[in-house]
């Protein structure tokens, strides 16, 4: 059983896909309810530090998973055609995809925060978001669905996201973040208010 919705909605979106590469595995979460759920044949999990690699033998113990101890991408030899990378920072994951391989395969991407500047290193780097998620598990998180292609997007896409803006239940998610800001303008110096405002603005305008 999924331990979090985000977890279980992770796992739904691997269907369809072969072999799965989890990077930052962590204890195997979402691998392990991808192989309930019966979506995916086979896996790898990964992740630079050995204990929670041990931690995601034993909850994948019975599944067709091989582990390797990496740091992002840099020692995975095996093919793979979907790949994960979720619950860390989006600087941490730009860097990750700085390794990306060059080919068809796709990626889920989940940022923590800041996920404008995900979106604006997907665009500089050879990426296209070809779907956009929202999903409410105590906090608010958006995942991408990304392949390699190229793509153009404005300062209201880098925000709102080009398709998540279309979707009818990203509304509440973006009046959270419009009083979000709100808050944080009231304590911003004069030159981060500029920025704040115009963020607001975006988010209020939809």
């Amino acid at each position: 059983m999924a331990r979090s919705k985000r977890i279980a909605f992770l796992a739904e979106l691997t269907q369809g896909y072969e072999k799965v590469l989890d990077i930052g595995t962590d204890h195997g979460f979402v691998l392990s309810c991808a192989f309930e759920k019966g979506y995916i044949r086979s896996a790898i999990a990964s992740d630079l530090r050995e204990k929670p690699l041990n931690q995601a033998k034993r909850n994948l113990k019975k599944y067709p998973v091989s582990y390797v101890l990496s740091d992002g991408f840099l020692a995975i030899k095996e093919d793979f055609d979907l790949a994960i990378i979720a619950g860390m920072g989006a600087y941490l994951i730009n860097d990750i995809l700085d390794h990306a391989p060059l080919g068809k395969q796709t990626y889920l991407l989940q940022a923590n925060e800041k996920i404008e500047i995900l979106r604006e290193y997907l665009m500089n780097h050879g990426f296209l978001i070809i779907d956009e998620y929202i999903i409410y598990d105590r906090f608010y998180y958006v995942i991408l669905k990304v392949v390699r292609g190229e793509m153009i997007l404005t300062e209201d896409d880098l925000l709102l996201g080009p398709i998540l803006k279309t979707k009818p239940d990203v509304l509440p998610y973006y009046a959270r973040k419009a009083h979000q800001i709100e808050k944080i303008m009231t304590h911003a110096d004069e030159k981060r208010l500029e920025t704040l405002k115009k963020m607001h603005k975006i988010y209020k305008s939809v």
